[in-house]
């Protein structure tokens, strides 16, 4: 299957390498992956680092982007914008661990199975029974995968975790994405035309009842080594600055 995927990263070579080695050996071995990386000058290693640790991982079929500016919002538009016209489109930030094996067939099925949903993403918690939780809201089983309650999918229904998505959902919403703001809020609260599409969907997370985490930040503890934290309010982040 091909598969587009599409990567915000800053300049830390080696978070990068233990992300996509995860999720090449887990996920994506046996596809054919077209990947579209941004890499913002955060962080001190050079830019061809990052380059190389993703080339040793996808060896062709990439593109990238070093623009001299940090902007979160204008790297998530640019690599949705950049990607190669797949089916469906893996969106990953560059610091997420996969720590489990994920049959990506079966997630394709869900996906062409349910017409509406627009979304698998991988859970970061543990299920609990028949629930799972995202942030403080909880997803209940459907048989299939956990489903985001008709109430909770304008707030909750889309994040930035690492997800598989319809090409539909990416297509109908890139180009009104707003650079000057935070990208994952603006699924919540955004631009008109951005809240229509959210609007008309369904969205999920994938795994089981009682099935443990598949995903584990490795982030936060770069981000304390080296000085570097998320400038303001979290939840609106756009730009990184030094402690």
């Amino acid at each position: 299957m091909d598969i587009d995927v599409t990567i915000t990263a800053c300049r830390r070579p080696e978070i990068l390498a233990q992300t996509l080695h995860s999720f090449m050996s887990k996920m994506l071995i046996g596809h054919t992956c077209y990947v579209s990386i941004n890499i913002d000058p955060v962080g001190d290693a050079d830019a061809y680092e990052v380059i190389k640790a993703c080339e040793v991982v996808f060896p062709s079929r990439m593109v990238h982007r070093t623009p001299k500016t940090p902007n979160f919002s204008d790297a998530f538009k640019w690599a949705w914008q950049s990607r190669g016209g797949s089916e469906f489109v893996l969106h990953l930030e560059d610091d997420w661990e996969l720590l489990k094996d994920v049959d990506v067939m079966h997630m394709a099925y869900i996906l062409r199975n349910n017409p509406k949903l627009a979304l698998l993403r991988l859970p970061q918690f543990k299920a609990d029974g028949d629930k799972m939780k995202n942030w403080n809201k909880f997803f209940p089983w459907n048989g299939e995968y956990f489903e985001c309650p008709e109430e909770l999918k304008m707030s909750v229904g889309f994040c930035g975790h690492p997800s598989l998505i319809k090409k539909e959902f990416v297509d109908n919403t890139v180009n009104f994405i707003d650079t000057t703001r935070n990208p994952e809020k603006q699924f919540h609260r955004g631009p008109i035309e951005i809240m229509e599409e959210v609007a008309k969907w369904d969205y999920g997370v994938y795994g089981t009842p009682e099935e443990s985490a598949y995903i584990r930040d490795i982030g936060r503890k770069w981000m304390i080594e080296n000085k570097w934290k998320k400038k303001g309010s979290k939840a609106h982040f756009m730009e990184w600055e030094k402690n």
